[in-house]
């Protein structure tokens, strides 16, 4: 009788699946339910907000077992749109593949060139990571971010004001290229104060705002959601403030300056000051050879400007731009 050949890999998957047998049987527990999860897997906390974009039009097409890996689970607390929210675990992908979980990355940058240059992708940042999670149709260029009645409550105020960001040289990704002049927004400042309360948020070693409510470094990312959500408007810079603004419906003056265009990683609904030079949008985080042109451009009038167009529009939901994925 002549011997039974197996087929080629065969007795490497069987030994492959034996010896995985007890961590992956561990790995189903622990993400019993989970049908799609979803993770950025970097460090930046626009990017985390970012996926409850993803999560948002997953479940309006009915997705249901929705999870999501992260860093920063406070962001999506009474979510509607996530089932199972995880730590980050690169080292869990392999597992979830032989488990059937659909996990997925969302990195919408796939490329650098040097020195310090982002390739953006062809499409709106949030238009790439829901294309990314197998996302079709019509979708809406915003995050989602959900409150409770009392964290509402105890950020309310007396009076109108205005929720403003002096830099962001302490965010978890440094770039120096979305830095605007910290001596010009002080200017708004003192222009802004006249009709308005000052609030600063932001991080503990940010150059202070004089004549602002000092928040910096005082709330947590919920407690900074909060605030947004009564503030009359924000002004502040591109990251993860302009990204959670949006998420509560607060009206934003975003200085963009060059290094990345509005309509790349912004809102329609905000008033987005950004500078047309040959060199722009660059997508270079550090380094430039034209002093930051785009940057000194804005002055501290044009910031008051745009600021007053927003506040003269009604408080209310921002509009929002519908992209349609093929």
């Amino acid at each position: 009788m002549p011997p039974v050949e197996h087929p080629p890999g065969a007795l490497r998957r069987l030994w492959r699946d034996l010896y995985w047998f007890r961590q992956d049987r561990a790995i189903r527990r622990e993400y019993r339910g989970v049908q799609h999860l979803v993770y950025f897997g970097g460090h930046g906390l626009g990017d985390e907000l970012l996926l409850t974009t993803v999560l948002h039009e997953l479940r309006r097409r009915g997705g249901r077992g929705l999870g999501v890996m992260t860093s920063v689970p406070e962001i999506f607390e009474h979510s509607p749109d996530v089932d199972v929210v995880k730590p980050v675990r690169h080292d869990h992908r392999a597992f979830l593949d032989r488990a059937g979980i659909r996990a997925e990355q969302l990195t919408y940058i796939r490329e650098q060139r040097p020195p310090d240059i982002d390739v953006p992708p062809p499409r709106h940042v949030l238009a790439e990571m829901c294309r990314l999670a197998g996302i079709t149709g019509d979708i809406a260029l915003r995050p989602y971010f959900h409150l409770t009645d009392e964290e509402k409550a105890a950020a309310r105020r007396d009076r109108p004001f205005i929720a403003m960001q002096s830099s962001r040289r302490s965010a978890s990704l440094q770039i120096a290229n979305k830095e605007w002049l910290p001596e010009r927004l002080q200017e708004v400042a003192d222009g802004l104060r006249e009709r308005f309360e000052l609030v600063q948020i932001g991080q503990a070693p940010d150059p202070p705002i004089v004549g602002a409510v000092d928040l910096r470094g005082r709330t947590s990312i919920r407690e900074t959601a909060a605030v947004l959500h009564h503030a009359r408007a924000f002004v502040g810079l591109v990251g993860f403030p302009m990204h959670l603004a949006r998420s509560v419906d607060c009206p934003a003056v975003i200085i963009y300056g060059g290094r990345e265009h509005p309509g790349q990683s912004g809102y329609s609904g905000n008033e987005n000051l950004f500078t047309p030079l040959p060199c722009s949008p660059c997508w270079r985080w550090n380094s430039c050879d034209f002093d930051r042109q785009c940057m000194t451009a804005i002055r501290a009038d044009d910031v008051l400007a745009a600021a007053g167009r927003l506040v003269a529009r009604p408080r209310g939901g921002a509009p929002v731009e519908p992209v349609i994925l093929e």
